[in-house]
């Protein structure tokens, strides 16, 4: 049986465009998920380290522990697969969530150990930070 080019040329083409990628495909539920178990996390490691009395050295890699997260974050947007281009906004978010760990950083690291309520807050800046960030990635 002979196919008719343009039958076959037209197939080729829905196929084409069927594998194409989609940028506006909205996040998956188990990415939003872990996104909300990463904030809930940096917030707690964050709180908990500032109130507790733990050495510089250790305020450190939590320091750092908390910037890998962030940054993780970060990778995973930039490599995903079939995902829209970072907005502007969401650039500017993103360079500022970063930052905000020098808040909680002063309190791990000179202040140790602060008080809860000045821990809670230090913790919460970066935290909201990041939510707002993953909350713009994952508007459609």
């Amino acid at each position: 049986m002979d196919r008719d080019p343009d039958v076959s040329d037209a197939a080729e083409r829905l196929r084409v465009i069927e594998e194409a990628p989609v940028p506006g495909r909205a996040a998956s539920l188990g990415e939003r998920l872990l996104g909300v178990a990463s904030a809930a996390a940096l917030f707690a490691v964050l709180a908990g380290a500032a109130v507790s009395e733990i050495p510089a050295a250790v305020g450190c890699l939590v320091l750092l522990a908390a910037l890998a997260l962030v940054l993780r974050w970060r990778w995973f947007h930039l490599r995903a697969p079939r995902r829209r281009p970072h907005t502007k906004v969401e650039e500017v978010i993103f360079l500022f969530v970063p930052a905000t760990l020098a808040i909680p950083g002063l309190k791990l690291l000179w202040d140790n150990p602060a008080d809860s309520s000045a821990a809670l807050v230090s913790a919460a800046v970066p935290t909201v930070a990041l939510a707002f960030y993953l909350m713009l990635r994952w508007r459609r």
